[in-house]
């Protein structure tokens, strides 16, 4: 998981990100310095973008570092979403593609800490509407005392030029509260990818996994915040593409792949035509 500071108080804008993916496309290799000549990325003498703009596409699920992390090489490579992304949508500019990122950015094996924190493991604490300080005590709770642990995490959700088309976050004021992941049929394929992806990493070798078990381990329905009642219909929808099937004759339900997450990532815009 990505460190508490790993921002370096940068938000995560789309358009470094963008830049990124386009360097990662081209099977290009560098140094921070030579990144950011070739990306546009600021990178100064002593700090810059630059490692934050990588980490922030690692923890989205969209790039891994295939160099040596000891060499000062660094070689972004597409994952199978960031391909379909920079095909797609290289600027993350549709809500979908932002809700796929902050899920990713969320989890527990590829995320970040404090964003899993406030909106996996959270969800029963802070519950869904807290206030700023709220929030920040809440981190410092959990990490200790630091200059400013909340960082970006609420910036990145209210900025156009990051993830605010999203609208994962509603702020008035001090106030914050967390929305639910949209509950829609154009919804189905990302989401059965994404279930996949989440099998993938946290099942490895196993087709078939309980609800209990699945949300457990993932924390999946805790950050899309949705009741049992939204989470049954989602799975009816998703169901419906067959890519995932659902076991309802024990309870817990069941959840059973049908297909590679390889297979449906390439699907992931055919509804948004």
């Amino acid at each position: 998981m990505l460190p508490v500071n790993f921002h370096k108080t940068f938000i995560p804008e789309r358009r470094l990100i963008a830049a990124l993916l386009e360097y990662a496309a081209l099977g290009k290799q560098g140094s921070y310095k030579e990144i950011s000549l070739d990306t546009g990325i600021p990178m100064g003498e002593s700090s810059g973008k630059v490692p934050a703009v990588l980490d922030y596409a690692r923890g989205m699920g969209l790039i891994e570092l295939a160099s040596d992390r000891t060499s000062g090489i660094k070689k972004p490579v597409l994952t199978s979403l960031g391909k379909i992304i920079y095909l797609e949508d290289k600027y993350l500019g549709e809500p979908m593609v932002q809700w796929l990122v902050h899920m990713n950015f969320c989890r527990s094996d590829i995320g970040a800490k404090a964003w899993h924190e406030v909106f996996a493991k959270g969800r029963g604490i802070l519950g869904s509407s807290f206030t700023k300080p709220q929030l920040e005590d809440y981190l410092v709770s959990i990490f200790g005392p630091g200059n400013n642990r909340t960082g970006p995490l609420v910036l990145t959700y209210v900025e156009e030029a990051a993830l605010g088309r999203a609208r994962v976050l509603a702020v008035e004021g001090e106030k914050v509260t967390r929305k639910k992941a949209p509950v829609l049929e154009v919804y189905a394929i990302p989401y059965s990818a994404y279930i996949i992806s989440l099998l993938d990493a946290f099942f490895p070798g196993r087709d078939q996994v309980t609800f209990s078990e699945f949300n457990s381990k993932t924390f999946w329905f805790e950050i899309c915040l949705w009741d049992r009642s939204e989470i049954e219909y989602v799975f009816s929808l998703i169901e419906r593409k067959g890519f995932i099937s659902i076991d309802r004759q024990i309870q817990p339900w069941i959840i059973e792949r049908k297909a590679s997450v390889d297979q449906v990532w390439p699907h992931l815009f055919d509804d948004w035509a």
